[in-house]
């Protein structure tokens, strides 16, 4: 292992309290692994530059239905990346909003390469496309354009599939558009396919976070728990993947 191995090692190691992931946030541990996708993050640590990880996404990164906005995940991520990566400088910044499809943030994260230069991306997708019947190839093509510019411009990407529900399940078939998200994650040596619907399903099968079936008065508070989850997961994926990318 490099000295930088050791150090980020470390640095993953070293977070304290909420480095231990919460009983309620366990999953299968091929739903967590971490992979070695994300070689600008790890070079930018070792250089000393701050990580500016950008999410992109729709309503539930926006609004997401919790009891405040500092409990949306991006929120939490932040709060989860500077637990385990201390002596780092992050921020977690987010764009978007309802109702957008893939090619409506490929458009926003054209912009955003170019005013922001994150070190991250974590593109949220596919609900929206999905809903109003998107051709999944015009879909992957969009896909595929992002991944072919955060590549270009050194930018490590996180695809993140859309939210587990039962009546999503069964008005639409979301099957198409994950396995595009998962397929172009796997030509790619800098894109991790985050399967947040899997997680969300595991968790409500276990009857751990199951929002659906909530009573309406602990609706946000188990929105709170099942944002909580995700940038707990999400956090822990992108850590330890920089730590086996050294």
């Amino acid at each position: 292992m490099t000295w930088l191995g050791v150090l980020l090692a470390f640095l993953v190691a070293a977070a304290g309290p909420l480095q231990a992931r919460t009983a309620a946030c366990e999953a299968p541990s091929e739903l967590t692994a971490a992979s070695d996708t994300f070689p600008n993050a790890a070079r930018a640590l070792k250089d000393g530059r701050p990580l500016l990880i950008l999410v992109i996404g729709s309503g539930s990164s926006t609004v997401g239905g919790t009891s405040a906005p500092a409990n949306l995940y991006p929120a939490r991520l932040q709060m989860e990346l500077r637990a385990r990566l201390p002596s780092a400088d992050i921020t977690v910044t987010v764009r978007g909003g309802r109702g957008l499809l893939a090619s409506d943030m490929l458009a926003q994260l054209d912009e955003a390469l170019a005013t922001l230069r994150p070190t991250i991306v974590v593109w949220q997708t596919g609900t929206v496309d999905a809903v109003r019947g998107i051709d999944p190839d015009t879909f992957l093509a969009v896909l595929a354009a992002g991944v072919a510019k955060t590549e270009a411009a050194k930018i490590d990407l996180v695809l993140m599939d859309m939210q587990f529900s039962r009546a999503g399940r069964a008005a639409m078939n979301l099957g198409p558009y994950r396995d595009a998200m998962k397929t172009i994650a796997a030509t790619s040596a800098h894109t991790t396919f985050f399967p947040r619907y899997e997680l969300m399903r595991y968790w409500a099968e276990a009857g751990r976070i199951d929002v659906e079936r909530a009573p309406r008065a602990e609706w946000a508070a188990v929105a709170d728990r099942l944002h909580a989850c995700l940038a707990e997961v999400l956090a822990e994926t992108i850590a330890e993947g920089i730590a086996l990318s050294r």
